[in-house]
């Protein structure tokens, strides 16, 4: 068989050639960027700057304009002169299925392939961003590809390429960076969820279980509520909280408006409030 024919590694690098972009920043280090769909072009959040200048395979510059960025899903979108044809996402990926990542260097594409390692349902986020499937790739995602396309055997996109805990490669996939583009093509931003307060994790004494607040933000939702400085947040609707990162994981885009019960510890007793999550303002 050719080693470009159909069915081959080059066949799926040459179909996706077009799609795929070398983007530049603005402090001269590059990544990858997938175009999306006409005039919208999508990358990683970490990888991209607000300032970016995108390279087509046939050498041309393409001016960027950012549309708006979601830290908490790793996604940034782009408006830009493109028109690319219709994606065809991977309707089914498991465990041992092969997986290509394909991102643009400013000479050529650049690939690595692997399988798929781990998949499992939805899961949040450091920041709070709900991911709808958990896909973990048994692979090494060079930089220049960061924020690049992950394709399946058939040339299905299984979505965008990232890098997890430890420099793992993971995948955002092409059903949540479709969710994320609609919110940000319409609104630019995404809300994330804010209770106004600073908080620091509680001692070992405390067996690493809870929050102490050490700052309020005037008017914020947590003054609102009547939260003080030293309370300990230990529960968040009955669920112990393990600690900053754990309510932080809390507040995404689904938080804002919803009224949660807080469980605290002030002065050495019990105590409950009831706060509701506002959208953390824009800075």
């Amino acid at each position: 068989m050719a080693s470009d024919g159909p069915g081959s590694v080059r066949h799926l690098v040459i179909s996706w050639a077009d799609r795929v972009l070398a983007l530049q920043n603005e402090d001269g280090s590059c990544a990858s960027a997938i175009a999306w769909r006409k005039g919208l072009v999508v990358s990683a959040d970490e990888a991209a700057g607000d300032q970016i200048k995108l390279h087509a395979r046939d050498g041309r510059q393409i001016d960027a304009e950012l549309v708006g960025r979601d830290p908490s899903t790793d996604l940034a979108l782009y408006k830009a002169d493109i028109d690319p044809p219709l994606l065809a996402p991977a309707a089914e990926v498991l465990p041992g299925d092969f997986a290509l990542a394909i991102g643009r260097s400013a000479t050529s594409e650049c690939v690595a392939a692997g399988i798929v390692a781990e998949t499992g349902g939805a899961w949040r986020s450091t920041l709070g961003g709900t991911i709808d499937r958990r896909i973990r790739l048994d692979l090494r995602l060079p930089q220049r590809a960061h924020g690049g396309a992950i394709v399946d055997a058939a040339g299905h996109l299984i979505g965008l390429a990232a890098f997890g805990p430890r420099r793992t490669a993971i995948v955002i996939p092409a059903e949540t960076i479709s969710r994320i583009v609609d919110r940000l093509a319409s609104a630019g931003s995404i809300a994330r969820g804010y209770i106004g307060v600073q908080l620091h994790p509680l001692s070992d004494g405390h067996r690493g279980v809870g929050a102490i607040v050490v700052r309020l933000d005037d008017g914020g939702p947590a003054a609102a509520a009547g939260l003080l400085v030293g309370d300990s947040i230990v529960s968040w609707n009955g669920e112990a909280i393990r600690g900053v990162r754990d309510i932080f994981q809390r507040l995404g885009p689904d938080s804002v408006g919803t009224t949660v019960k807080l469980g605290l510890l002030r002065a050495q007793q019990s105590a409950t409030v009831d706060i509701v999550i506002a959208e953390r303002p824009l800075k």
